[in-house]
């Protein structure tokens, strides 16, 4: 029984099993995140054994076989998940209906700052877990034992069964997928279900997310109802049919139990190709007395006559009229020899109702949940509003008078930078540094600063000098005080002056109570509407909404991981200090960096390397007074200085972007007998100071996703360079 797994499909069994496994202990996970949040303590625990039972269940479904191998490979997936969970459940009560707080949270030590709660709760999910696992690897033995007993030759019935019966049993490979597809579509609609239940401790809306919650109960009446033929396949597993002396049969397995092996005739039924023909004998006998007696598990089917007939089922009538679908899961059977041809091979899966199932599920969690979101937008309009969460914060009503107006966009865009949510007009062209109004001739210019305070903001705020100041109080530079949807507090002012040649210069810049600053800097013609720009960059300040955590000293170093939101698979925002005299204060800054590998700061954390998929990358803040394309070539020439070799006749290019102030040159170079292509770049980080990367393309380590990631730092700097790319398109 053994040697179809260790000869024929070992590997992918495993793989199979495996993801399994990972699977079915997620949504265990999931369960036990629902019921920690409904029941809480001690009863939550339980659902540890929920955790190893679907890991196990869902890898010997994958997997096809029920084994003591399949249920060792679910142990791990077990212990993962059951230490993952545990820590998340800690994290999501430290801050619930923060996700900012919740990330920070998480990856903080919580396994050390949780105190005993933290170990009691991991000790107490395991032991439910371990226990619920080591139940189901003495039924897994006990299965392989039992096919053991099967697979050996037995004594012949005394009484051989006739030559002309017929038996035609279920054939499990062919109602094997099935079964998966229904089974994978329950897991998926369970995990949906779950996940409803606990995510207000992460999001927040808990009314929107119980009215989605009433939307998945609704969609299990709809889908319930689906007509289909899977539940008639699925059903086929404890049905066989008998012919003899031209006389069929229908007869309920489930309803027979082997004398000897002790067994179900159904499971009898699903090994059939492996039982030796000693017990195939024995079986078919039983067959044969069976149905030489007046019973009620063997039923006749006199006259049989062909209704109709699909791809999926064949509809037959006895002589009474009664109809009766068979699923044409039954090999060589034909229920009407001379109408239906026996037969052949596997009826094709119907996916259909998967896929309404899928379209009902979400049309009814969208409708729950846009209704539970306009309820909650009723009731808070019920409510009087809150009170700042700070009375010292709350400014003079005398003093908070405006004398700008926010215009809000016809049509609103949320745009995602590394720890905050900025939003204004949709239709503005949107880069990492910059936003364009392209329709009113205006650019908003985008930087963040990371672990400041209140004197940086007032710093950046006043850099630009000129004359006719206006802030946002009359006669004041005092910052007002706003906060985000997530109840994170946060001060901004807005400062226009007038510059010489007939320019104005907009600043607006906002400092959360994390330490995060965004200035926002538009300048523009005086042609241009003032107030139109003004009044958008108002908007902005107004419905900031910071999310990230303070960027420490401690932590700094720790943050790189793919920015999702912002578009990017494969890169991040890392930080790093601004070299001394960049800044009257000491500030962390930000910049792209492909994600994969080992981040390596130098220089005290003002510079950084790091490499992913092929890609090096290198970032520095480097003092010029010059342009990008100074810049480049300063550090060409230092680094030929230095020692690096390179070959001036080949790839050697420039290209300069004026208006952006940004530059690149592609080069080639030898490095211990290796060539290397790369290339440098230069950015106008503020007047004087630009941030310097090199990014080298390293062949030997180049892997599919090379592209990928120097696509999106392509993308990041503002620069495109075809033959870089190009280098990653022959690898696998």
């Amino acid at each position: 029984m053994e040697l179809e797994w260790e000869q024929g499909r070992q590997s992918s069994r495993t793989a199979a099993a495996l993801a399994g496994a990972f699977l079915g202990a997620a949504l265990g996970a999931d369960c036990f995140l629902a019921a920690n949040y409904l029941i809480g303590g001690i009863p939550a625990l339980l659902c540890g054994a929920a955790i190893a039972f679907w890991a196990v269940k869902s890898g010997v479904l994958f997997a096809g076989r029920n084994s003591q191998a399949v249920a060792l490979l679910a142990l791990l997936p077990t212990l993962l998940w059951g230490i993952f969970v545990n820590h998340l459940s800690f994290a999501l009560a430290a801050a619930p209906g923060d996700p900012a707080g919740i990330q920070q949270a998480f990856l903080s030590p919580l396994f050390f700052t949780g105190g005993t709660n933290y170990w009691f709760q991991l000790a107490g999910l395991s032991a439910a877990a371990l226990g619920s696992w080591t139940t189901l690897f003495r039924d897994a033995k006990k299965e392989q034992e039992f096919l053991e007993r099967a697979s050996r030759p037995c004594k012949p019935p005394q009484e051989a069964p006739p030559a002309d019966l017929e038996i035609y049993l279920p054939k499990h490979t062919w109602i094997r997928p099935w079964l998966l597809q229904r089974r994978i579509a329950q897991g998926l609609w369970l995990a949906v279900l779950f996940l409803l239940v606990w995510l207000p401790d992460l999001l927040g809306h808990e009314l929107a997310l119980f009215y989605a919650l009433c939307g998945m109960g609704f969609s299990f009446l709809a889908i319930a109802s689906l007509p289909g033929p899977s539940g008639q396949v699925l059903a086929a597993r404890k049905v066989m049919y008998a012919r003899k002396d031209g006389q069929l049969w229908l007869i309920a397995m489930q309803r027979i139990q082997d004398t000897i092996l002790q067994v179900r005739f159904p499971k009898l039924a699903q090994i059939w190709d492996q039982l030796p023909q000693t017990q195939r004998t024995r079986f078919k006998a039983s067959i044969a007395s069976l149905l030489s007696k007046e019973n009620n598990i063997a039923v006749k089917i006199s006259r049989p006559s062909l209704e109709y007939q699909n791809k999926w089922r064949w509809v037959i009538s006895n002589d009474v009229g009664r109809k009766a679908p068979i699923p044409k899961v039954y090999p060589k059977f034909s229920p009407v020899p001379g109408d239906t041809e026996p037969l052949k091979e596997a009826v094709p899966v119907w996916w259909r109702n998967p896929m309404m199932a899928l379209v009902i599920t979400a049309l009814c969690l969208s409708a729950g949940f846009g209704l539970g979101l306009q309820e909650e937008e009723y009731q808070a309009a019920l409510l009087p509003p809150e009170p700042p969460p700070v009375e010292s914060v709350v400014p003079d009503p005398e003093d908070s008078t405006s004398v700008t107006n926010a215009i809000a966009p016809k049509v609103i865009g949320d745009y995602y930078l590394n720890g905050l949510i900025l939003r204004t007009d949709d239709a503005f062209q949107a880069s990492t540094t910059q936003l364009k109004d392209q329709e009113n001739g205006l650019t908003y210019k985008i930087s963040l600063q990371y672990g400041v305070g209140e004197e940086a903001a007032q710093i950046s705020l006043e850099r630009t000098q000129g004359e006719n100041v206006r802030c946002l109080r009359p006669d004041s530079e005092e910052f007002l005080w706003g906060m985000g949807d997530n109840g994170v507090t946060y001060r901004y002012n807005l400062r226009t002056v007038q510059l010489p040649h007939e320019q104005t210069a907009h600043t607006g810049a906002a400092l959360s109570e994390r330490g995060t600053l965004i200035i926002i800097e538009c300048v523009h013609d005086d042609d241009a509407d003032e107030e139109l720009a003004r009044g958008t960059l108002l908007y902005m300040l107004e419905n900031l909404q910071f999310t990230g955590p303070a960027i420490t000293e401690e932590n700094y170093q720790e943050q790189l991981r793919p920015a999702i939101n912002m578009g990017f698979n494969y890169c991040g925002q890392a930080f790093f200090k601004a070299p001394e005299g960049m800044f009257e204060y000491d500030v962390f800054l930000d910049t792209f960096m492909p994600c994969g590998g080992k981040m390596t700061y130098y220089d005290d954390g003002i510079s950084m390397m790091t490499k992913a998929h092929g890609l090096r990358v290198s970032a520095a803040i480097v003092p010029n007074e010059g342009t990008a394309m100074d810049v480049v070539e300063q550090a060409y020439q230092d680094l030929k200085a230095a020692g690096r070799q390179y070959d001036e006749q080949t790839l050697f290019q420039d290209a300069y972007n004026e208006e952006g102030n940004n530059a690149c040159r592609l080069t080639v170079y030898y490095d211990g007998g290796r060539t290397r292509v790369t290339v440098l770049v230069a950015i106008e980080e503020r007047e004087g100071c630009y941030l310097f990367k090199e990014m080298t393309c390293l062949p030997e380590e180049v892997d599919s996703e090379y592209q990928a990631v120097f696509k999106e730092m392509e993308t990041t700097c503002g620069i495109e360079v075809s033959v870089m790319e190009d280098l990653g398109r022959h690898s696998q």
